[in-house]
């Protein structure tokens, strides 16, 4: 038999994925006219001085870093890391030396799971309750961190920031890699203004950009320290970028000129979006996180469901084209940025509902998906 060639595999693919319909609280559509700067001349380009004809690819950056501060109301900003793992790396390196601890989310609480140990560092788990940081037990953590790391994969509800920058001594970062789209569009929670020291995260989750990182800072010494691995540096040696990556760069602005404008309204859907999709299945007997608070204020829906059957559940709905992760987890940003609404969340709701009771849509998500995506 004869293989697909890469071509048509990435047809194939494209075919498949949207055909369905996508609540992958980790991803996120990008908009055609960002989209086409991915395979621009960029993707064969480098950013800096060292190379001729870089002029325009400068200019790229230089006007993304501009949006970024004022999508996001922060003095410095940072468009390099090529992932929401740098800057973590990134943050970590510049604040923490080997044998520190870091004080952080734990993954069996949703934190997101980073390799501490791989890079010579501790973890300390802050105290934890429906997986935000419990404000009345900070004091069983030491105050004497040198850096706190609030980066977690699983987060319905704002973290108590205010309280914990008041109770820790070291550098504060927030990784809202699942949560920068509500946070441009000022719609869960702003850890700059509630005293964090860094703001960061991925940028193709609830934020619908490119696969890539941002981080954002109000103080000078901070950005001054974690310029050291962000920028490209050639007397004193490459950090943690070489190639940032200009394509993505000028996708990522182009994303975020989008958001300027629309920011406000998308975000308020998302959260929209998600309580009546949450609400719906609790009411069609489909098992839901936290009805007696909401079900959530994120883009997120966690479903009540054992680890055996939260990854049967996801099986059964990608046999129907509706895609969920193996945590029983669901996110709304991609269905909201595509247009989808309250009447489209009550419909998704049905479908979820009739798969997790054992009854057959049919082609309902594909007739459903192809409205929005084509």
């Amino acid at each position: 038999m004869e293989e697909n060639t890469v071509n048509e595999l990435v047809r194939k693919h494209e075919v498949y994925k949207l055909s369905g319909i996508n609540l992958i609280a980790s991803e996120n559509w990008i908009a055609e006219s960002a989209r086409w700067a991915l395979s621009s001349d960029l993707a064969g380009r480098y950013d800096g001085e060292w190379y001729g004809g870089d002029r325009y690819a400068a200019e790229v950056c230089a006007a993304v870093e501009a949006l970024a501060r004022e999508v996001f109301s922060a003095r410095y900003a940072f468009v390099t890391p090529v992932s929401g793992n740098m800057c973590d790396l990134a943050a970590i390196f510049a604040f923490t030396k080997a044998g520190d601890d870091i004080a952080g989310v734990p993954p069996e609480h949703g934190g997101y799971p980073f390799g501490y140990g791989k890079f010579q560092r501790g973890f300390r788990p802050l105290p934890m309750k429906d997986y935000c940081v419990d404000e009345k037990r900070l004091g069983e953590v030491e105050r004497e961190v040198p850096l706190v790391l609030l980066a977690s994969s699983v987060i319905l509800f704002p973290h108590p920031v205010e309280k914990m920058a008041g109770h820790f001594s070291g550098t504060f970062a927030y990784d809202a890699s699942h949560v920068l789209g509500l946070i441009a569009g000022g719609e869960f929670q702003q850890p700059l203004k509630e005293g964090s020291d860094i703001l960061m995260g991925s940028t193709h989750k609830s934020f619908p950009g490119p696969q890539g990182g941002i981080v954002m800072t109000n103080n000078r010494d901070v950005a001054d320290a974690l310029a050291r691995y962000l920028r490209f540096d050639i007397e004193e040696g490459i950090g943690l970028v070489d190639n940032p990556h200009v394509h993505r760069i000028a996708c990522l602005g182009m994303v975020l000129e989008e958001m300027r404008e629309h920011r406000a309204r998308y975000a308020r859907q998302v959260i929209k979006n998600a309580r009546t999709l949450a609400e719906a299945m609790h009411e069609l007997h489909v098992p839901v996180m936290f009805s007696e608070r909401g079900f959530t204020g994120s883009h997120q829906v966690m479903l009540a469901l054992s680890d055996k059957e939260a990854v049967a559940l996801q099986k059964r709905l990608e046999s129907h084209h509706i895609f969920i992760d193996r945590m029983g987890r669901l996110g709304v940003a991609e269905v909201t940025h595509l247009g989808m609404g309250e009447k489209e969340m009550h419909h998704i709701a049905h479908m979820i509902a009739d798969v997790y009771h054992g009854r057959n849509i049919g082609d309902a998500a594909t007739k459903l998906a192809v409205k929005f995506y084509l």
